[in-house]
């Protein structure tokens, strides 16, 4: 069947078109597309109200904290009768000073480093192991429904029940060394990991699924280039999650009972009244989990560069 006129100039300039591009070379497209001075990308990277808006933030947090508004307290402001900013005692106040003084004390002080390094290698053993398994278990049972069926309840179940209550068990069990810890953080870490797995790979699209085994690929191919880069993105959103909780659990495990670590130090500082010295750790272990969470989204950005917004993986952005 011959197409009608009104399509051949259509089909001619298609022609034209494609004849044209083949006869561009990278260098020449490269060309044509318009782009931007250095300096400005970087201008519009940063986003100077957005970093200026951030200081003014910080400074009102820190001005906040220094001149001890927070810890006067409202006490004419209550919700429901609750009041959420009481009036703090001057013992349990802790100044910016007192806190930067301790930062200061710290440093040549080989213990801290000891303390430093047990909280940070039961953080990412218990990260790492918990993440590992969540991610197996995640794909097995989102992968196959018969599997899902005979053991999700079960999963549920465990789900359901606060891991912190298993804490006293563990360390009879494990003891008050970094075993007990580290098996804490596997129970919550894995948990995190394998919920929004199972539900991503169960949510992945049929037709994708469908198309590439008509295609005659294998099941191994079919993992690798249709369900991995489906989940993949909220894995590592749950990986990022998990980090932060992973240092968290190790800091209750080590309050509770613990013979090294920053989890001690925390809770011998605040029955000591050293809040200052509360607040310098509280932000030691901030750092740490900022830094983890920061190691993820790289790895994330790196890993999905295929997609079309640059949010994804961004812990602290320019």
């Amino acid at each position: 069947m011959r197409s009608s006129d009104g399509d051949e100039p259509r089909e001619a300039d298609m022609a034209e078109g494609t004849r044209l591009a083949d006869a561009l070379t990278q260098t020449e497209v490269e060309a044509l597309i318009p782009h931007e001075p250095t300096w400005r990308y970087w201008l519009r990277r940063i986003d100077v109200p957005v970093q200026l808006l951030r200081i003014g933030i910080l400074f009102l947090l820190w001005w906040l904290w220094w001149s001890e508004v927070l810890w006067n307290g409202w006490d004419s402001f209550s919700v429901f009768g609750v009041k959420p900013f009481p009036n703090v005692p001057e013992t349990f106040r802790a100044s910016p000073y007192e806190t930067w003084v301790y930062f200061t004390e710290i440093y040549h002080e080989q213990l801290f480093w000891q303390d430093l390094w047990v909280t940070v290698k039961e953080a990412l053993i218990g990260f790492v192991l918990g993440s590992l398994l969540g991610l197996i278990v995640g794909i097995v049972l989102g992968r196959f429904q018969r599997a899902a069926r005979t053991l999700g309840p079960f999963v549920v179940i465990v789900n359901a029940m606060p891991k912190i209550a298993f804490l006293p068990l563990i360390l009879i069990i494990y003891g008050v060394g970094e075993m007990s810890k580290v098996v804490l953080a596997v129970l919550i870490v894995f948990f995190i990991v394998e919920v929004p797995t199972q539900s991503a790979v169960a949510l992945v699209d049929p037709d994708l699924d469908l198309v590439s085994r008509t295609m005659g690929a294998s099941q191994r191919q079919r993992f690798m280039k249709v369900t991995l880069p489906g989940i993949t993105p909220a894995v590592f959103g749950a990986l990022r999650l998990s980090a932060v909780i992973s240092v968290l659990a190790v800091v209750f495990g080590e309050i509770f009972s613990a013979k090294r670590g920053l989890g001690q130090r925390l809770i011998t500082a605040a029955n000591q009244l050293s809040y200052g010295d509360t607040f310098a750790i509280v932000f030691i272990l901030a750092l740490i989990a900022l830094i983890m969470n920061g190691g993820i989204g790289f790895v994330e950005r790196k890993s999905l560069r295929w997609q079309t917004t640059q949010e994804g993986g961004q812990v602290i952005s320019l």
